[in-house]
């Protein structure tokens, strides 16, 4: 029989110490840096009004997507992780009370979004015990967002109405030709993301391939919200995105078949709810 080639992800995972540590130090840093950059010649740069928001977007989307699937491959300790999780509250905590030029505070906020992220939503994708568990956590997680956008006392609700809110909870990136800053992904984005990462690392999953379907679903989710001009959960297209492209999450164990049907169920329930209450409120 003819050996299996090694997989990528499972070699890297295995690198000797100061690699991974690198790896990791570099996805963490590569959405400041490149954002920094960006801040300094997309004023310069004049397109038209529909390529400068496109750019933009891409800039916000792109760039965390890939830091964090830089980082999701380097295993590290949870001690490092939580210290990392730990940083990154304190700045934006900082940020929320001093005063801060927009830049610097855009610096901060991707760099801390994409450190917490990659912190908590890798740290518990790693310690899921079958790749088959993404089909009801991707279920729940769009339920879950669907429920908080529709929902005048959902968390995602009140962030899309808070400017505030929002300046320290999604990631911005410049619009070209202008001194303005464009949001995209939110914090809760980024931690699923996070997790399904650390999945496809821990359960060998074709990761190219899951990091593709995740930057899919999140250009989808972009291209609905610009032309109906209303904010979008992302996490709906996303997870469908996941669970069309990868087989692998749907073949779910016996033993686990009634807590997942259960857990999609009432997340159903839950979204059929609130969907009913907001029509028949109106």
């Amino acid at each position: 029989m003819k050996p299996s080639a090694p997989d990528p992800v499972s070699t890297l995972a295995r690198a000797p110490r100061a690699e991974r540590v690198f790896r990791c130090a570099f996805g963490l840093c590569l959405t400041p840096c490149a954002v920094g950059a960006a801040a300094l010649f997309m004023p310069e740069l004049h397109v038209t009004p529909g390529l400068a928001n496109a750019l933009a977007f891409a800039g916000a989307t792109l760039l965390p997507i890939l830091a964090l699937a830089i980082a999701a491959t380097a295993d590290v300790t949870l001690l490092a992780a939580l210290a990392v999780a730990a940083l990154s509250v304190a700045l934006l905590l900082a940020l929320v009370f001093l005063r801060h030029a927009p830049v610097a505070a855009m610096l901060v906020v991707d760099s801390a979004l994409v450190g917490f992220a990659w912190s908590v939503g890798t740290s518990i994708g790693r310690r899921v015990q079958h790749a088959s568990h993404l089909l009801p956590a991707c279920v729940v997680a769009a339920s879950a967002d669907l429920v908080s956008l529709l929902s005048p006392e959902g968390p995602s609700h009140a962030v899309a109405q808070s400017d505030r809110a929002l300046s320290v909870l999604a990631v911005w990136f410049p619009v070209p030709g202008t001194l303005a800053l464009a949001p995209a992904l939110g914090v809760g984005d980024l931690l699923f993301m996070a997790l399904v990462f650390g999945v496809a690392v821990v359960h060998h999953l074709p990761y190219v391939r899951t990091v593709s379907l995740a930057a899919f679903g999140t250009a989808v989710a972009g291209g609905i919200a610009a032309r109906l001009g209303v904010a979008v959960p992302a996490l709906v297209p996303i997870s469908a995105a996941i669970l069309l492209g990868l087989p692998q999450v749907r073949h779910v164990r016996p033993a686990d078949r009634k807590a997942a049907t259960w857990a999609m169920s009432l997340a159903g329930m839950v979204v059929v709810a609130v969907v009913a209450r907001r029509f028949l409120s109106r």
